[in-house]
């Protein structure tokens, strides 16, 4: 029986999958598990941001003192446990992580609260869409 050898070409073709193989694996995987934060918005401004790698409770309070909104973060995920308002929509829903889809949005419309997960650190200002009349 005869063996077959590899030849160049070959050995150049297997190793050019390698190295692609390598690459996409740190392009998509290690930059969407680095550095994700969870912003927690009140009335459309910044309330606070903490790593979803840290497990924490964090309630949302009003100038008066008036809790609205527990929010936690447990096993890198991020979802509400108390609601203030009347339906309690927000504590129903699932919770999300930076595996979610795009744009992943827990909100408490009566509270005014939000909570969303950003990949790559700090939020910045995104605009979907600007209407004007």
């Amino acid at each position: 029986m005869k063996t077959k050898i590899l030849r160049k070409t070959d050995i150049v073709l297997i190793t050019g999958f390698l190295i692609f193989a390598v690459m996409f694996y740190f392009i998509f995987n290690l930059n969407s598990q680095t550095g994700d934060t969870v912003v927690i918005k009140l009335n459309g401004k910044i309330y606070e941001e903490i790593s979803l790698n840290q497990d924490k409770d964090v309630d949302v309070y009003l100038d008066d003192g008036t809790c609205l909104n527990t929010v936690r973060i447990h096993d890198k995920k991020a979802f509400i446990i108390y609601a203030d308002c009347p339906d309690r929509l927000c504590v129903k829903h699932k919770p999300i992580d930076s595996g979610s889809y795009i744009n992943d949005i827990i909100v408490c419309l009566p509270n005014r609260v939000t909570v969303e997960i950003i990949n790559g650190g700090k939020s910045k200002n995104k605009y979907d869409v600007i209407i004007k009349n």
